[in-house]
């Protein structure tokens, strides 16, 4: 089931919260539409369910235009953050309940309960009742309950939200290996950039209701196109430059001009590099990358198998400090404290059109 949305338009009052947004996803495409809190991509998944009406726009599934049909017309399956689970019913009622709906003979009702039991992993708990369920319990009830018609397409809605670090984690490995299963076309909506990472195969970036940017986690995080993808997909470290010839120029230190960046020729730029694409070097000859010059570090935080350094460069002005993390192995031969001065060298970075803040 391929998904296309042409110029979706949904404003409330005077406030436009789905502005203009285009999107095609592909037939068994696992995508996630990732934002802040209130860019407006909860609304988008409601607008494809049929929950939500459009002010313009269209939607089409598998080249069957949806956007003036209801919810129970539409084949798709959703999946709300708070489970939205009939607390009256036990699990296997809660999984049944869509299929009495469209009046399935109880023997195959029946069947398809065990089959999706089984599927999520809570094979034999059917009698048990929600509020006898763990929080993941009942969100992969949920999920099962969403699956039951045997929907075309799958459309979550930051189901993980309320759970806690290792339930989530649990269960986007049980999503993502039930979405391969199944090969259904499935939009997840989130904030979580982690959550993204790991189960997307392409993401969208919402912002303000416009959808910024679309590309794989690899793409988006190493080659983004927007400067607010870059700061939202992780750290991001941040300079202000000029592109000249095939040169880049960060106040007066030269660095190599990206071949793919001919389009900025003669521009103002920013120079974009992620934390571990900064290298850190008690001698200039040791600096593996481009050498930016010299800078201090400030503090040094603990970052789990990482260290993270806060770095205030000395021969280039910056508006915010550097992030850079370091292997304790690299701590160790830095002899790294606060206030020690060190040669900086970038090891690869990116360049996008300068922007405002």
């Amino acid at each position: 089931m391929t998904i296309q949305l042409d110029h979706l338009v949904k404003t409330y009052g005077r406030q436009t919260v789905v502005n203009d947004v285009s999107l095609e996803i592909e037939q068994g495409e696992l995508f996630v539409l990732l934002g802040a809190s209130g860019s407006g991509k909860s609304t988008i998944l409601r607008i494809i369910a049929g929950l939500t009406p459009l002010d313009s726009g269209s939607v089409q599934l598998n080249g069957r235009d949806v956007t003036r049909l209801s919810p129970q017309q539409r084949d798709t399956g959703f999946v709300f953050q708070n489970y939205s689970l009939f607390r009256h019913l036990n699990a296997g009622a809660n999984i049944e309940f869509g299929l009495k709906v469209r009046k399935t003979p109880r023997k195959d009702r029946q069947a398809r309960v065990t089959e999706l039991l089984k599927l999520i992993g809570l094979d034999g708990l059917g009698g048990r009742m929600p509020g006898q369920l763990s929080g993941g319990q009942q969100q992969r009830v949920a999920l099962a309950r969403a699956l039951a018609p045997n929907p075309s397409v799958l459309l979550l809605d930051e189901p993980f939200g309320a759970l806690d670090v290792k339930i989530r984690g649990q269960l986007r490995h049980s999503l993502r290996e039930i979405q391969q299963q199944l090969q259904i076309t499935t939009i997840l909506v989130t904030h979580d950039q982690e959550e993204a990472f790991e189960l997307a195969d392409r993401i969208g970036i919402i912002e303000r209701g416009v959808l910024l940017e679309v590309g794989t986690p690899a793409q988006l995080y190493r080659r983004p196109k927007h400067l607010y993808t870059a700061n939202f997909l992780g750290t991001a470290n941040v300079l202000n430059a000029r592109r000249n010839g095939k040169t880049v120029y960060v106040d007066q230190v030269s660095l190599p001009a990206p071949f793919e960046t001919e389009h900025l020729q003669n521009q103002a730029v920013h120079l974009v590099c992620r934390p571990e694409e900064i290298d850190l070097a008690l001698q200039q000859e040791q600096v593996s990358g481009s050498l930016i010059g010299r800078g201090r570090i400030s503090n040094i935080t603990f970052a789990g198998s990482l260290e993270r350094a806060t770095v205030q460069l000395i021969d280039v002005s910056a508006a915010k400090p550097l992030q850079v993390l370091l292997s304790p192995e690299k701590v160790r031969s830095l002899g790294a404290i606060p206030g020690q001065e060190v040669f900086v060298g970038i090891q690869d970075f990116h360049l996008l059109p300068f922007q405002e803040n």
